[in-house]
């Protein structure tokens, strides 16, 4: 309970501050989804999978508001372990003295999935591309937690993936010195 406090009083005392949306600063954090999907395999059949997904990333302002970076993906499904990596872009809307913005983001990720049934014998290489739109909300100029719908489209050499995921992320603005 305590806890509960004294995160709502620092939200509190803090929502009226600025975030580090400043060319030159740094991006660092990362973001999970849950994702329920259906598979197409080329033969015509579906399977329904779930997916647990954690992308850990690092990002650099280039511009005010416009970001770049490289992110690592690991997912967890009921068949295959995922690992991956990628790039992404990401610009944000709306002013930096908001206690909230609104972004837009895409990315590429390639992606191995490897069956721990068959104790990694079998594994697949397979590519994604996504979208996201969503909404950061600052508890002080450094710290954000975010909030986003993603679509994303994925092929292998089996099947073809198309997902709408609900992300939460938290975000690290760190400040150029």
């Amino acid at each position: 309970m305590k806890t509960l406090k004294l995160f709502l009083l620092l939200v509190f005392i803090y929502t009226n501050t600025n975030a580090q949306l400043d060319k030159g600063n740094w991006l660092v954090g990362g973001n999970g989804s849950y994702t329920s999907q259906t598979t197409t395999f080329d033969s015509g059949s579906k399977e329904k999978q779930d997916l647990i997904s954690i992308k850990p990333n690092i990002g650099y302002f280039l511009k005010d508001k416009f970001v770049i970076g490289a992110s690592l993906r690991y997912e967890k499904s009921n068949s295959f372990d995922i690992y991956g990596g990628g790039l992404f872009s990401r610009y944000y809307f709306l002013e930096a003295d908001k206690a909230f913005n609104l972004f837009a983001q895409i990315h590429y990720d390639y992606m191995n999935a490897v069956s721990p049934v068959d104790r990694g014998d079998y594994s697949t290489a397979s590519n994604y591309y996504g979208i996201s739109i969503g909404q950061v909300v600052f508890f002080n100029s450094v710290v954000g937690l975010e909030f986003a719908l993603e679509y994303e489209r994925g092929n292998s050499v089996f099947a073809k993936i198309n997902n709408i995921n609900a992300v939460i992320g938290f975000q690290i603005h760190l400040e150029k010195k």
